[in-house]
């Protein structure tokens, strides 16, 4: 059991970009796939040229000036790499722009710093709580054979499941689409 509960809490050590990481200069978008890449443990980075590409046409980040992105730009990707997860484009582009609009007459880098602040401080809390859930299911779930290990998969896909239902709850509440996207929708 031991062995196993290791393997499983492996991706809560997976390392996240860093507020920190970010320069305060604006990078084109190699320089970006580049930095991601280099901080974290993903093969490929965290972001894609064609995601960046997809995000700025699809308006879920800010428009960009020339061909530079800034650190606010960044910050945006991560969250918004983060949400798609489990949630639809569409739900995020609902949660960017209720977002972007709270933020007009405010230093946007500085929200959207302390928004993705949140989320990496909140991590370490977060993975202890799964690491205690999963110490838990292990201890209830015979894992010695297939048909104990098909029962722990089904119990965490349960949990995943119920996990994505509450996001999109939590979407629909505080994040509603805009009227005319409700429309495109229809």
């Amino acid at each position: 059991m031991e062995d196993l509960l290791q393997i499983l809490q492996k991706p809560l050590q997976q390392r996240e970009v860093e507020v920190s990481d970010l320069p305060d200069l604006d990078l084109y978008m190699d320089q970006i796939t580049t930095l991601f890449a280099d901080k974290t443990q993903e093969p490929d980075g965290l972001l894609t040229k064609t995601m960046i590409n997809n995000y700025s046409k699809d308006g879920l980040i800010k428009p960009i000036k020339g061909k530079k992105y800034s650190k606010e730009h960044i910050l945006q990707m991560l969250l918004i790499y983060r949400l798609k997860q489990t949630l639809s484009i569409q739900q995020i582009k609902g949660v960017m722009q209720n977002l972007s609009a709270q933020v007009e007459d405010q230093p946007s880098e500085q929200i959207w710093k302390e928004l993705y602040a949140g989320y990496l401080n909140s991590r370490e809390h977060n993975g202890e709580i799964l690491s205690s859930m999963l110490e838990d299911l292990l201890k209830r779930t015979p894992v010695a054979s297939p048909a104990g290990m098909a029962q722990l998969l089904l119990q965490l896909s349960w949990i995943s499941h119920m996990t994505k239902r509450m996001c999109d709850v939590l979407v629909e509440q505080a994040f509603p689409p805009a009227e005319k996207e409700k429309k495109k929708e229809k």
